[in-house]
């Protein structure tokens, strides 16, 4: 009997000694840069017209929150140690109609990551593609998972090879668009919803903005060259 004991403790001392808690890099908020699919392909979130900027915070205790398109979702992750994965559990999440219908079929997939309790590997480090921090969090097995940036994800859009400065930020009457190799000749401001609100083409490079309700906005900038461009500004 001793002897089953001192072998049980033994495994479970083992056991242990694989044991860790979750990096502390998960706890931040993180933007979703990319979708990779079970069934092959990439959707990044910056192709995505209109516009949108997905999130995922994580906090110390494991809860989360997090938004889509046009609505949030929060929950609590239970921490399995033996295997380094994340399940959630104690979802919610917001049923507003969202102003397009692919922004609807976007969430009803990105929620669905939170929505179902099921474990999900996780992984963090520094890409070599753009030097900026990842979360892959997903069924790596399975093949489909999510990329995440700490920080702006559309900063790093390398398609864009003009130098595009949008200021002031935050902005009350006027909003200013500098591009240094390319003319501008479209802008586009979209709500927090996607909801197209103004289609400008810039006079003296500036745009007037004193009608719009305080509130953070899309503005999508199309240069000579083709190119585009989507940041976030926010109005005082």
């Amino acid at each position: 009997m001793k002897k089953t004991t001192l072998f049980f403790l033994t495994i479970f001392a083992v056991l242990q000694s694989f044991a860790q808690n979750p990096d502390p890099e998960l706890f931040k908020t993180w933007n979703l840069y990319k979708m990779e699919f079970d069934f092959g392909g990439s959707l990044y979130i910056e192709d995505i017209d209109p516009p949108i900027t997905p999130t995922l915070t994580i906090f110390e205790d494991l809860s989360f929150e997090g938004f889509g398109a046009c609505n949030s979702f929060s929950g609590n992750f239970l921490y399995d140690e033996i295997l380094d994965k994340l399940m959630p559990y104690n979802y919610s999440d917001t049923t507003e109609e969202c102003e397009t219908e692919f922004h609807d079929g976007f969430e009803l997939y990105y929620f669905e990551y939170f929505s179902l309790n099921q474990a999900h590997f996780y992984k963090i480090e520094i890409s070599s593609s753009d030097n900026l921090q990842h979360l892959y969090f997903g069924q790596g097995q399975l093949g489909y998972w999510l990329d995440f940036i700490a920080g702006e994800p559309l900063s790093t859009v390398e398609n864009n090879s003009e130098k595009i400065k949008v200021y002031p930020n935050p902005a009350s009457d006027k909003l200013f668009i500098k591009s240094e190799e390319a003319q501008i000749i479209k802008t586009i401001i979209y709500s927090i919803s996607g909801k197209s609100i103004m289609k400008i083409v810039p006079n003296n490079e500036s745009i007037n903005i004193s009608a719009l309700a305080k509130g953070m906005y899309f503005i999508e900038i199309t240069t000579s060259e083709g190119n585009r461009r989507v940041t976030k500004f926010i109005k005082n």
